[in-house]
C-alpha cells in the first residue's frame, strides 16, 4: 500500500502540477463557483481559452480542446478525477496546498464571525474543563479560526443541528483527552474502537467511520500522524473519504480498510480483525487439495506466510473452487503458486496476506490478476496495481482476452453511466482496454475463461 513517504508525496506533485500558469483561471472559476454554491457542484466556466490552457486542461481531464473554447468543469467530476490520480487528494485539499488556507464558501466565512459559532466553541470548552489535554484545546482553536482537521464534518452538522454538532464535539475532544492526555501518549494498553466509543459516550458506534464523530477524529488522527512524520497537511479535508472509509468509493478500494487500520493503530486504538477474511489455497504434495480460509488476525498472527513461485488472484469464488477441484497431485520440486480469492473488492485480510507473501517469496514472486471485465473488476485490478506496482501482472485480463471472450461468450451490456465511467478511465497494463470495452459495450464475467485459468494454474503448479 502507500507508504507514508508516497502520501505525502502527492500534495507537493499536485502542487507543482496545478501551480502552472495555465492552470490559474481554471482554479480561480473553480474556487469561486465552490464559494458560490457552498458544495462542491456546478460547473466553472473558462472562456476564451489560450493555446496552453487548452493543453494543460485538455490534458488532465482527456478533452480535445481548441484556442478559443469555453471549458465548462463539473466540479464534481474534477472532484473524482483529482482522488483516481497520482496526486489522490480532493478538491478542498488542493486549494490548501496551492492557497495554504481552506476554502470556504461565503456562508462559511460569515459564520467564522457570527457570534453563535464562537459561543458554540466557549461551550465545548466548558464542557472539557481544566484538565482538557493540549491536543484537544489546540484542535478545537484550530476549528474556530475555520482550519482545523475534521471542520467539513463539523459544519455541516452544525447547520443542520447546532445541540448533535457540539454532542459529537465532546465526544472527540474526550477521545482526545483519553489519548494524548498526560506526559506520554500511548501508555496504556490499546483499546477497541466500539470499546472506546462506548466507555466515552455510552454508543459503541459513535466513533464509526460513517458518523460524524468517527470523521472527526480520523482527520484529526490523519493531521497528527502527518506532523510527527513531517508531512505537509492537506488541511481540513475529510480523512474518512481519503482512506476510503464511510461512502462508496470503498467498495473498488479494498486498500482503505488497512489505511485506516494502520492509522487507528498508530494511536493505540484496534479494530475488528476478525469479519475480514481471505481464502487460499497453495498445493503441498501428499496432500489433498483444500483450500483455508483465514481471518485478518490469523493473517497477521502467522509466523510466515507459505513461499511462493508466484500468486494467482482470482475475483469469484466459483472460480476459485473451480482451479481447486482441477487441482490433482503435485509432481513439481520448488515453490509452488499460491491461489487467492478476494471474493469481490479485495480485504484487508487478502490484502494483507499479498503482502506478507510477496516479501518472504523474494522479488522473482509475482501477482497475476484475474477478474471480471467491468467497472468493478477495472477497479479492483487498479488498486492492486497500485499496491504492488513492481510485481503486479494481468492474469487474462488485457483486450486480447476480452475480445477473444466476447466473440463466443458477450456478457450483459453496460449502461450509461458505466460507459461514461470507461470513457474517462485508462489502466496502465493495457491502455487500450477501456476504449476497447467501451466500443464494444458489453461485460465479460470472469467464469467465462476459467477453462483457460485452470489450465494456467494448474500448468503453472506441476500438477499430475
Amino acid at each position: 500500500m502507500r507508504t507514508d513517504e508516497q502520501r505525502g508525496d502527492g500534495p507537493r506533485r499536485a502542487a507543482q502540477y496545478f501551480g502552472r500558469p495555465a492552470f490559474r483561471r481554471m482554479l480561480a472559476a473553480v474556487w469561486r463557483k465552490y464559494a458560490s454554491l457552498g458544495r462542491i457542484g456546478g460547473k466553472a466556466v473558462v472562456p476564451d481559452l489560450s493555446p496552453d490552457e487548452c493543453e494543460a486542461i485538455g490534458e488532465f481531464f482527456g478533452w480535445n480542446l481548441r484556442p478559443g473554447d469555453t471549458a465548462e468543469i463539473p466540479l464534481t467530476l474534477f472532484e473524482a478525477e483529482l482522488r483516481d490520480s497520482a496526486f489522490a487528494i480532493g478538491l478542498l485539499e488542493l486549494h490548501q496546498v496551492l492557497e495554504g488556507t481552506p476554502l470556504l464558501s461565503r456562508s462559511e466565512r460569515l459564520l467564522l464571525r457570527d457570534a453563535a459559532w464562537q459561543q458554540f466553541f466557549r461551550t465545548a470548552r466548558e464542557s472539557a474543563g481544566t484538565a482538557m489535554s493540549r491536543v484537544a484545546a489546540e484542535w478545537l482553536s484550530r476549528l474556530e479560526q475555520g482550519c482545523g482537521a475534521g471542520l467539513p464534518a463539523l459544519r455541516e452538522l452544525y447547520k443542520a443541528d447546532p445541540e448533535e454538532a457540539l454532542s459529537s464535539l465532546r465526544v472527540v475532544v474526550r477521545v482526545l483527552d483519553f489519548l494524548f492526555a498526560g506526559a506520554e501518549r500511548g501508555a496504556g494498553r490499546p483499546i477497541r474502537l466500539p470499546v472506546l466509543a462506548a466507555r466515552i459516550s455510552g454508543d459503541a458506534h459513535a466513533l464509526d467511520a460513517g458518523h460524524p464523530a468517527g470523521r472527526m477524529l480520523l482527520a484529526v488522527l490523519r493531521e497528527r500522524a502527518d506532523m510527527e512524520d513531517g508531512v505537509a497537511s492537506t488541511g481540513g479535508g475529510d480523512a474518512a473519504s481519503e482512506l476510503g472509509a464511510g461512502d462508496s468509493r470503498e467498495e473498488e478500494d479494498g486498500s482503505g480498510t488497512l489505511k485506516l487500520r494502520e492509522l487507528y493503530r498508530r494511536f493505540g486504538i484496534l479494530d475488528d480483525d476478525l469479519s475480514s477474511i481471505v481464502h487460499w489455497y497453495v498445493p503441498v504434495p501428499d496432500e489433498p487439495a483444500m483450500p483455508r480460509v483465514w481471518t485478518l488476525r490469523q493473517v497477521e498472527a502467522a509466523e510466515r506466510i507459505p513461499r511462493c513461485s508466484s500468486l494467482y488472484v482470482v475475483e469469484n469464488p466459483a472460480v476459485f473452487s473451480t482451479i481447486v477441484d482441477a487441482a490433482g497431485p503435485v509432481v513439481m520440486d520448488g515453490d509452488p503458486p499460491a491461489l487467492i480469492c478476494t471474493s469481490g473488492p479485495a480485504s484487508a485480510a487478502a490484502i494483507r496476506w499479498m503482502q506478507r507473501a510477496l516479501e518472504y517469496s523474494g522479488d522473482g514472486c509475482k501477482l497475476y490478476y484475474s477478474g471480471d471485465f467491468d467497472i468493478k473488476g477495472l477497479s479492483m485490478a487498479r488498486t492492486l496495481a497500485g499496491l504492488f506496482p513492481e510485481r503486479f501482472a494481468p492474469w487474462r485480463f488485457d483486450s486480447e482476452s476480452y475480445l477473444t471472450a466476447i466473440r463466443s461468450l458477450p456478457g450483459p451490456a453496460f449502461d450509461g453511466g458505466e460507459l461514461s465511467r470507461l470513457a474517462n478511465m485508462v489502466v496502465e497494463w493495457d491502455r487500450s482496454l477501456c476504449a476497447v470495452m467501451r466500443e464494444v459495450g458489453r461485460k465479460v464475467h470472469q467464469e467465462a475463461l476459467v477453462e483457460d485459468l485452470v489450465s494456467d494454474f494448474c500448468e503453472t503448479g506441476g500438477f499430475a
